[in-house]
């Protein structure tokens, strides 16, 4: 018993001991230009998305021209500018993040100055536009379509901020900020598609009547 228990206070000093000299000198951290080449294939997705789904944005836009190019839809045709605009940051940070990796501070704040472009641009889009009910987008839906792409910008503007400070875990927040931008202007392409028609479809069924 008197044994096992010395044999316990050793392992327990030991345990401390390596404890404590772990804390003094912790782990190297990976190189920057190596830990952003592991992130290039994630990049290269994220940019092929958003590029492959403003096709889907152009498509609603070209089969309903006619219609968001009327005052009435002065706000559709707003909102579509600000999807837009998602897709272009998405792809414009993607390509930041894919190009030669020299220093994570030259990285994080242009990632950061991506973000703060498009917050400032997707404000100044929506901004002052009259809002109608006509196309099937109440007031909610409008502003819950612009206030998902400000927190996917603000969560790009804290990443890219932490990167620049060395802090190389928050670039896994630009997962989060591209899903939601993605997401986001994907859903409300469909909606454009799907209200804008339905909208033509009622017109038309009232002027037949």
């Amino acid at each position: 018993m008197t044994l096992a228990l010395a044999w316990l206070a050793e392992a327990g000093s030991a345990l401390v001991a390596a404890a404590g000299v772990a804390g003094e000198h912790p782990p190297d951290r990976v190189p920057f230009a190596r830990y952003m080449e592991s992130w290039h294939d994630c990049c290269l997705l994220a940019g092929t998305a958003a590029v492959t789904l403003a096709g889907l944005l152009f498509i609603a836009l070209a089969l309903h021209l006619e219609q968001l190019v009327e005052e009435s839809h002065a706000h559709l045709l707003a909102l579509s500018r600000a999807m837009l605009a998602s897709y272009i940051v998405v792809l414009t940070a993607s390509l930041m993040l894919l190009e030669p990796a020299f220093s994570h501070r030259i990285t994080g704040f242009t990632i950061a100055a991506v973000g703060v472009a498009g917050a400032i641009l997707t404000l100044k889009l929506m901004a002052g536009v009259r809002h109608h009910e006509e196309g099937g987008f109440s007031k909610r839906n409008m502003s819950r379509r612009k206030l998902l792409p400000m927190i996917g910008y603000g969560i790009i503007i804290l990443s890219g901020v932490g990167l620049a400070f060395g802090i190389q875990e928050l670039m896994n927040w630009t997962i989060a900020a591209f899903a939601m931008l993605l997401g986001n202007a994907a859903g409300t392409s469909f909606e454009l598609l799907v209200h804008v028609a339905r909208h033509k479809k009622q017109t038309r069924d009232a002027r037949g009547a």
